[in-house]
């Protein structure tokens, strides 16, 4: 099923809840006033503190939660489809495309060579995984922030104080099927 949003759309990717600055998150979302939340896959990494809570104060006219891999609740759905100024969007997490240890692998080596090398071998892989539709792919898991235009596929970053190979902190908002990305 294809969703219609006309307003702003804001994707919030492998927040790592409760390893992140909840004020910071929620402070996101009451800035960019989404009519679509988005939240990309490992939002809720353990369940202990106070998630759902947190979950219940990151306010959108609509919120859809789709389930990454280390997520320990269930999300709404594994992919979402939108249209949003006359452009189709496909989000998905990015944990069905390769195992986490074989991307881990060649993420590392690939990174040595071009730091952009993974996350592009990244969207590539979706683009052949999903290759019947969509203009523009819209990806979590790797915690890199890149847009590559060209391919028409972003990496959506993320807002966990975890390190990991990838840290580029901040978000993806989308308006009237532009996409902009915002580094913290």
């Amino acid at each position: 099923m294809i969703k219609f949003v006309n307003g702003k759309i804001l994707v919030l990717s492998d927040v790592h809840y409760p390893y992140c600055d909840e004020k910071e998150v929620k402070k996101i979302v009451e800035k960019e006033k989404p009519q679509l939340l988005v939240l990309l896959g490992d939002i809720v990494v353990n369940e202990g503190g106070e998630y759902r809570n947190f979950l219940k104060e990151l306010k959108a006219e609509e919120v859809v939660y789709i389930k990454g891999d280390e997520d320990v609740i269930e999300g709404d759905t594994e992919y979402l489809d939108v249209v949003n100024g006359n452009r189709k969007f496909v989000f998905f997490h990015g944990h069905q495309i390769l195992s986490e240890s074989t991307q881990y692998s060649l993420a590392k080596i690939m990174k040595k060579v071009n730091y952009y090398l993974p996350p592009l071998g990244f969207c590539t892989l979706a683009r052949i995984f999903r290759s019947n539709f969509s203009d523009y792919f819209i990806l979590g898991h790797s915690h890199a922030l890149v847009n590559f235009r060209k391919l028409k596929c972003v990496n959506s970053g993320t807002l966990s104080l975890v390190r990991n190979l990838y840290n580029d902190r901040g978000y993806v908002k989308i308006v009237n099927g532009r996409v902009e990305i915002v580094r913290l």
